[in-house]
């Protein structure tokens, strides 16, 4: 009796949890599922198209979709922002923080596995999320289709190659930087999951981060990073690391005009 009385307490208490977040404008049956793994339970969440969430609403490559975060219209401190796609079999692409807030845009391809809601969700300096939506159409399978880089004539020794870029763009500082590694996802028989989970951009020759992400499975494979940040910057350095324990690195040259 006294079982099932804690049992009914708690999710009376989960309810009322959930009960407090807004309405999903793209009605998904995950909103509230993905919103309580991902931001916690009891996230205070707001609905806000000033995230600045851009997806296609075709996938016409379901293992290559953009995906932008741009944030140059919202009106506070970005301190983390976290993605995710509600079909996916692992919904979350990644969630990264910046100490500062300085954080202006986050730009990533992802797979897809199946036609989907796709989610920011920002937290400002007082720990509000903010949430932006989209919806990708597609014909599905990108999670579980076999990589593509195993067709390149030399893709063994290109393996690793990084190229960064660094550029001012309205008085911010936009870098892009892309690395030849296949993401496996893990979902494809007889291939391990192989894909990298860190990467962080910092000041070159200084401990202070600017950005720290983490990615999961759903990132597509040879990633491009597009991070923007506000104001301009010295020379950065950008590092990666797979869960393999393969590490890549890289200095992201002067200011260019």
């Amino acid at each position: 009796m006294v079982r099932q009385f804690l049992l009914g307490a708690l999710l009376l208490l989960s309810g009322a949890a959930w009960a407090e977040l807004p309405a999903d404008p793209l009605d998904s049956p995950l909103w509230e599922y993905n919103i309580e793994r991902y931001l916690g339970q009891g996230a205070n969440v707001v609905v806000d198209d000033r995230v600045g969430l851009s997806v296609p609403g075709f996938a016409e490559d379901s293992t290559q979709v953009p995906l932008t975060v741009n944030l140059e219209g919202f009106p506070h401190r970005a301190t983390r922002v976290v993605t995710w796609v509600d079909m996916n079999p692992v919904p979350l692409l990644f969630d990264a923080e910046s100490q500062d807030g300085g954080v202006k845009l986050v730009s990533l391809n992802f797979r897809v596995q199946q036609a989907s809601s796709v989610r920011a969700a920002v937290l400002d300096e007082q720990g509000v999320w903010h949430i932006d939506s989209g919806f990708v159409d597609a014909a599905g399978g990108g999670c579980t289709a076999p990589r593509e880089i195993i067709s390149g004539s030399d893709w063994e020794n290109e393996f690793g190659t990084l190229k960064t870029g660094l550029f001012s763009e309205d008085g911010n500082t936009r870098i892009k930087a892309s690395l030849l590694h296949p993401m496996d996802s893990g979902m494809v028989g007889n291939v391990p999951a192989f894909f990298v989970g860190n990467v962080e951009v910092r000041e070159e020759g200084s401990d202070a981060v600017l950005l720290a992400m983490t990615l999961a499975e759903s990132a597509s494979e040879n990633p491009m990073f597009v991070f923007e940040f506000e104001g301009k910057s010295k020379a950065l350095a950008i590092s990666m690391e797979d869960n393999n324990g393969y590490r890549f690195e890289g200095a992201i040259g002067g200011e260019k005009p």
